[in-house]
């Protein structure tokens, strides 16, 4: 498993900086109240789905479009409710 240091961290607060203002507002909620608390484990899974295209992201983020992988549940649900 991944080990995320401080430096690993402002590197994925920054690409959650998107080129769609509805990803950056439930992102920057997200962020400002669940990020400090994620596990490496979540860390790494959340790294993942920053990999996704703007628009395959906001389609998962409601919920049109179902994620590939199962264990991007947890922290999808952790973005919508923040």
């Amino acid at each position: 498993m991944a080990q995320f240091n401080e430096t690993d961290k402002r590197r994925i607060r920054f690409q959650t900086r998107r080129g769609l203002l509805e990803l950056d507002i439930v992102l920057k909620r997200f962020m400002a109240k669940e990020y400090d608390q994620l596990s490496d484990e979540e860390l790494a899974i959340f790294v993942d789905i920053l990999a996704l295209e703007d628009q395959e992201f906001l389609a998962i983020i409601n919920q049109y479009q179902t994620p590939q992988r199962a264990d991007f549940e947890p922290i999808l649900h952790k973005i919508r409710t923040a």
